[in-house]
């Protein structure tokens, strides 16, 4: 999918990934950034285990924001520059409120009320609506075989949400949850789109710092009280790996390399490596959670993903309104 940010939609200058970078990035990124869905393939398996030994929503995001802006706020000290410009830190503060504290809660909560593999699934739409955003956002002209793609993603979605039904793993309240996924998966995607023009500025260590820190800021007291209720006593390795993985791995160096995906191949590119997410959590909530999906969710599975390719092909040349924006610019 092309993402276009090349727009007068936010007051910060835009770039396309390449002035960051060479015209063409070194395979070393793509490793990188390919790690990634390695790590948050096993979010949905971390956060469910968590949840099992007693932790609500806001305890696990109180303890992981904790966590995350510690290592945050030392890995900060190692920037030369860490300055924010005046003009920028509303458009900071707003992107933080959004699509960290809000969209952290959502997907927390979703994995909460549904199972791992249909949360992996739902969140790996994401470039479905990366594209339907910025066509909305006129970022992007109308194009059928994208169109298409959403269509057919959509209908694996509902087969994959249909399916579930004959499931004896599947929590009873999971069509709530795959409501609130797809809620997140949107949020997702505008995180993608929106974090644009902050990159074109600043680095991706720098973003990630204080967009986290920001959040931790409404999300650590919010859970805190709860957070004080966990038996830590009696919290066994597994759990404490858990929370490890979420905050750091997944927290920190998770964030930091897709963001640095993010600024060197671009939104769409990166959003690429998604597809890998439900792969790994299917497998992984199979072999650690026993959840065992049905035929049907099988082949919802692979359309959605067909579907998503689709979604986010490039049409030959820059859409109309890029264009015109990247003139004008």
């Amino acid at each position: 999918m092309s993402v276009t940010t090349d727009s007068k939609a936010t007051p910060l200058p835009e770039t396309t990934p390449d002035q960051n970078a060479s015209a063409s990035p070194s395979w070393t990124i793509y490793a990188w950034v390919g790690t990634v869905p390695l790590i948050w393939g096993f979010n949905f398996v971390c956060l469910k285990i968590v949840y099992e030994v007693g932790f609500t929503v806001p305890a696990m995001l109180s303890v992981r924001y904790i966590l995350m802006a510690l290592a945050l706020g030392l890995l900060l000290l190692f920037e030369k520059d860490r300055s924010i410009a005046r003009e920028d830190w509303k458009y900071l503060i707003v992107f933080a409120l959004i699509t960290v504290a809000l969209y952290q809660y959502l997907f927390a909560k979703a994995i909460e009320l549904t199972s791992a593999a249909e949360s992996a699934l739902l969140i790996s739409t994401s470039p479905i609506w990366v594209f339907l955003i910025s066509m909305v956002m006129k970022l992007e002209a109308f194009d059928r075989t994208r169109m298409i793609g959403v269509l057919v993603g959509f209908v694996g979605v509902g087969m994959v949400i249909l399916g579930s039904g004959a499931s004896p793993t599947v929590p009873e309240t999971h069509h709530i949850g795959n409501l609130v996924m797809i809620a997140s998966a949107i949020l997702w995607a505008a995180y993608a789109i929106f974090s644009k023009p902050l990159l074109a500025k600043y680095s991706p260590m720098k973003i990630v710092a204080y967009i986290h820190i920001l959040g931790a800021i409404i999300l650590i007291p919010v859970g805190f009280g709860q957070m004080m209720e966990v038996n830590w006593a009696t919290l066994g390795v597994v759990p404490w790996l858990s929370l490890l993985q979420y905050s750091v791995l997944a927290g920190v160096y998770g964030f930091i390399m897709w963001y640095r995906g993010v600024q060197k191949i671009g939104a769409s590119q990166t959003m690429l490596f998604q597809y890998f997410v439900p792969p790994v959590a299917l497998i992984a909530s199979y072999l650690i959670l026993k959840e065992i999906p049905t035929v049907l969710q099988v082949i919802g599975i692979v359309i959605t993903l067909g579907g998503v390719h689709l979604a986010r092909q490039r049409s030959n040349g820059p859409s109309a309104p890029a264009q015109a924006a990247k003139q004008s610019s």
